[in-house]
């Protein structure tokens, strides 16, 4: 399995907007169909892969040609400068470079998260005397990423189970070393999300769905451009659009062909995906799901409360 890097947020925001107005983006005109996509090899990024195993974007008329990254912030630092026409990452990054002045706009969706299978927890050691967010007050808890979405979401379920959030430690974590420091004792709690929850289960016990703080269901993440690059190039946009719809519904409904698709994509066991808390994919883009997340993210002044339509291209809705 990939280990995703680690990109340091206010790095990444000045590099990001320093990129997008240095670099020049250039779009060929003999081939307007021609689409540079960057995505991760998980679930909740997979949709443009499967799109291309089942011919839609072939079938639609255009050549996407997807690059592969470790973490969602490295594509969108990417798309800023021009090396990429679209690409996919969480929507709390994306929340965040928006509120910064970065010209991203969400086209289309990514993987929901939902309480009904909650694919990123919050957990401790197993023998630990850790069992509700009150007894969390003063400790160190281990995240992928610091001052994003799985912050904000464990400050808020902190905050719903009469904890005291603003007395939380926050360290930032590989994913993959998350249960080795709570076995270790270095941290007492962390965000995992699948796979690893699914490899950690031995050695961790659920405290609870930090994500439900945010919302029963919302956007994880969401396929983005430029607005610039969008407006020039809307034709082809839709196409891409219509394409990744087609391959979320086939998604949803042919569970079993989407596990031997993400057994391909991310080297992910079968017999793994098959004990995992699945996502599902949006089929359409809907504000009410992405607004949970600024919302989230406002609340503990990570960025400026917005309105999603901000983030969201005007076009797509006629895609």
């Amino acid at each position: 399995m990939e280990k995703p890097a680690l990109v340091n947020r206010r790095t990444l925001l000045v590099s990001v907007a320093a990129t997008a107005v240095s670099v020049p983006r250039a779009v060929s005109a003999q081939s307007p169909l021609t689409i540079r996509l960057g995505t991760v090899r998980n679930e909740s990024s997979g949709l443009a892969f499967y799109a291309e195993d089942q011919g839609f974007f072939t079938q639609l008329g255009v050549d996407v040609q997807i690059q592969a990254f470790a973490a969602g912030g490295q594509i969108t630092a990417a798309v800023a400068g021009g090396a990429l026409d679209i690409g996919c990452s969480n929507v709390g990054s994306l929340a965040n470079a928006h509120a910064h002045g970065v010209p991203v706009s969400i086209l289309a969706p990514g993987g929901q998260y939902s309480t009904n299978s909650p694919t990123t927890v919050i957990v401790t050691a197993k023998n630990s005397d850790i069992f509700d967010g009150k007894d969390l007050d003063g400790k160190t808890i281990g995240l992928s990423t610091l001052g994003d979405l799985q912050q904000a979401a464990v400050m808020s379920w902190s905050a719903q189970e009469g904890g005291k959030p603003n007395t939380l430690k926050f360290v930032e974590l590989n994913v993959t070393e998350m249960a080795a420091a709570l076995t270790a004792g270095r941290i007492q709690a962390a965000t995992l999300l699948e796979p690893s929850l699914t490899y950690a289960k031995n050695d961790v016990r659920v405290l609870g769905k930090c994500y439900d703080a945010i919302g029963t269901q919302f956007l994880i993440t969401a396929h983005f451009a430029m607005r610039d690059w969008l407006d020039k190039n809307s034709g082809g946009a839709k196409r891409v659009i219509s394409a990744l719809r087609m391959a979320a519904h086939w998604a949803n409904t042919n569970p079993a062909a989407a596990t031997t698709e993400l057994e391909k994509i991310s080297k992910i066991p079968a017999s793994t995906i098959g004990q995992m808390n699945r996502v599902t994919y949006g089929e359409t883009l809907q504000p009410d799901l992405i607004q949970p997340v600024i919302d989230g993210l406002a609340r503990y002044k990570m960025i400026k409360r917005f309105r999603a339509d901000e983030l969201i291209w005007p076009q797509s809705k006629n895609a």
